[in-house]
């Protein structure tokens, strides 16, 4: 938790100066509490979430942001919770005809044993609803991998939204760990989307997949959901989520499942605000992060 916050604030006073000159603001948080029971086991989990992300557009081009994400897990019979957090930070710039270019840096932390940093080169391209992106970068780790390893990340994103109240949208990411002159891919992909069948209620959903091809592992995880905004009913600019995600799992053979039920309090923030709920399965998949391994991890929650 030390951690998680320690980064949080210097997010926050890295792009305190651009926010002061900022013409446009968005984004939002999500605070969450799932609960996730695991198949023909005893074993289950209660989750704490927080989920922020916001951006600010200069009025010229340039435009900034910042990605944050925690999660404390308490597992039943575990000595300790377990506490996750991812960090990033983002800089770019949108030309005349809707491409844009930037740089990311992003940090992931699981209980202060193992730490992912992140960066490297972002592409895009938006016109009409739609909105395509693309990147490349490393990441290093500590521990470091031994005998000089590297970990390199790249993906690709789609979305979507048309004036009829929907979001579809794809991605498919992969990171490749290349030590002792092995190689391990490491994937994610996925389809999501969202619709609002009524001014006040949106229903979301999104498919995801991680794999690992040498480990024989893979998780297929479904989640659906609606999601109701407070302000038909009262003053507050905020909505509330249930979400239902079911994950089944394979590895060397082995299967096993596990069924998690997540509630969600979103708050949007300046312009805009989000589709989805950000402790979604659907967040996942429309608002990846910039790591296979980063992506996953969160998604889980």
């Amino acid at each position: 938790m030390r951690v998680r916050v320690l980064l949080v604030s210097s997010a926050l006073v890295a792009l305190s100066p651009v926010v002061a000159a900022a013409q446009e603001y968005s984004g939002g948080v999500t605070l969450g509490y799932g609960h996730t029971d695991v198949s023909d086991s005893d074993t289950d989990a209660n989750i704490l979430t927080l989920d922020g992300r916001f951006g600010v557009d200069l009025g010229n081009g340039l435009r900034f942001g910042a990605d944050i994400s925690g999660a404390n897990v308490d597992i039943d019979g575990a000595a300790d919770d377990l506490d996750q957090s991812v960090v990033g930070i983002y800089g770019a710039y949108g030309f005349a005809n809707g491409t844009s270019a930037g740089l990311y840096v992003e940090r992931a932390d699981v209980d202060d044993d193992l730490t992912l940093t992140s960066y490297g080169l972002m592409l895009g391209y938006e016109a009409e609803g739609a909105a395509l992106g693309g990147f490349y970068g490393e990441s290093d780790t500590d521990p470091a991998l031994p005998n000089g390893g590297d970990v390199q990340d790249y993906g690709v994103t789609f979305r979507y939204t048309g004036a009829e109240g929907y979001t579809v949208g794809a991605s498919a990411l992969r990171t490749e760990i290349s030590s002792n002159g092995r190689e391990l891919n490491y994937d994610f992909a996925g389809i999501a989307g969202s619709y609002a069948v009524a001014p006040s209620w949106t229903l979301f959903g999104g498919l995801s997949d991680i794999s690992l091809d040498e480990l024989e592992l893979d998780v297929t995880t479904l989640g659906l959901g609606v999601s109701y905004d407070l302000s038909a009913v009262s003053r507050a600019n905020a909505s509330v989520s249930l979400e239902v995600a079911r994950s089944e799992t394979e590895v060397s053979g082995l299967e096993g499942d596990e069924t998690s039920v997540r509630l969600g309090l979103s708050i949007p923030l300046g312009s805009r605000g989000f589709a989805v709920p950000m402790n979604s399965v659907a967040d996942s998949v429309l608002n990846p992060r910039h790591s296979a391994m980063s992506t996953s991890m969160m998604s889980a929650y």
